[in-house]
């Protein structure tokens, strides 16, 4: 079978940092920081309130890169919690003012596994899984532990912090959207190192994906295809958005120089959140800052003990990965770091 790379605007299409409203003709965002794009974008069009929220995200968010890892979390996670209304603002999504999640610590030694994290219906949290299109998990409760092994920007540090944890994510590369030659047929595949080929691999990256070896390299393939007919681009375009969509619940990006993509194992536990990074580093940071506030006695003793690195890790990376993608999803761009900063 014969194929080539998918062209929409006369550039190859390629994975996409934003999930819901993603704009595949216009070129890359290549930033320092998403900052001044963002406030530009939302002033031209119009959008008065989520620039006064995205503002505030911003002054949070510089407060919160001169704090100690033990202060950090309370005004990151008000950076988050801005950033979020800015985006329920800009598109129109109506929210009631409450966080939309909790948090508790169980009786025992200091662990994440100990720390609770209470989904609750109603506000800031639901209204972002409701615009994200995926379950609020009202009424359910998770650990830091389980959300912390679900993010890839963290997970080598979690693995390395849990010794003999499965390893979650395969990194994929040469991500691109192929058509057969000669037909309307059309599919997602990435190429896979071969060190992540083993005996297991093709269940693990079941349902939905298949693995191929063709001229010495791997290929992750998207078992369903979708139509791309040259001549009706805008419906052909409107198909590649959904099918982008389903892609996008399993594989996600680190923001970096050159945004790095991981498909997510179907391993024991996988399947027990089926939400975004930006939903998860919400969560976790609002956990952390509630006990940065009420209680930071017992925060600076899970700093005091093995899941330390962890948790420093998370709370100096996570604002920056937040807000690259709280970015994408307000103004539909992709956002990329040069590699000079």
């Amino acid at each position: 079978m014969t194929a080539h790379k998918l062209h929409i605007a006369g550039k190859a299409v390629h994975l996409h940092g934003c999930l819901i409203a993603s704009n595949f003709r216009t070129q890359r965002v290549l930033c320092s920081d998403p900052w001044d794009f963002v406030a530009l974008w939302l002033k031209r069009h119009h959008k008065k309130d989520a620039l006064f929220y995205w503002d505030q995200s911003r002054h949070f968010y510089n407060a919160s890169v001169t704090l100690p890892a033990l202060s950090a979390p309370l005004t990151s996670y008000y950076c988050f919690l801005n950033a979020t209304k800015a985006l329920l603002s800009s598109t129109g999504q109506t929210f009631t003012e409450n966080h939309g999640v909790g948090g508790r610590s169980n009786p025992g030694p200091k662990s994440l596994s100990h720390e609770i994290i209470d989904f609750q219906g109603g506000g800031i949290l639901p209204a972002l899984c409701k615009y994200l299109v995926e379950p609020d998990n009202a009424g359910k409760n998770f650990t830091l532990k389980d959300l912390l092994w679900q993010m890839p920007f963290v997970h080598r540090a979690y693995c390395l912090t849990y010794q003999g944890t499965t390893e979650l994510f395969i990194p994929l590369t040469s991500h691109s959207f192929m058509r057969r030659d000669g037909s309307k047929e059309a599919w997602f595949q990435a190429e896979v190192d071969r060190r992540y080929i083993n005996a297991h691999t093709q269940k693990v990256i079941q349902p939905g994906f298949e693995i191929f070896e063709t001229e010495e390299k791997y290929l992750i393939r998207r078992k369903r295809r979708f139509r791309w007919s040259g001549r009706d681009v805008e419906n052909s375009i409107g198909e590649f958005k959904r099918y982008h969509k389903t892609i996008r619940r399993r594989v996600m990006p680190i923001f970096s120089s050159e945004n790095r993509w991981y498909l997510k194992k179907s391993v024991a536990g996988h399947d027990t959140l089926a939400n975004s990074q930006l939903v998860l580093m919400y969560a976790v940071m609002h956990r952390l800052s509630e006990l940065s506030r009420y209680d930071p006695i017992a925060l600076a003793g899970h700093f005091n003990v093995n899941h330390n690195w962890l948790l420093t890790e998370f709370v100096r990376a996570a604002p920056n990965q937040f807000i690259y993608g709280m970015a994408s999803e307000i103004t539909g761009s992709e956002f990329i770091r040069p590699d000079a900063f």
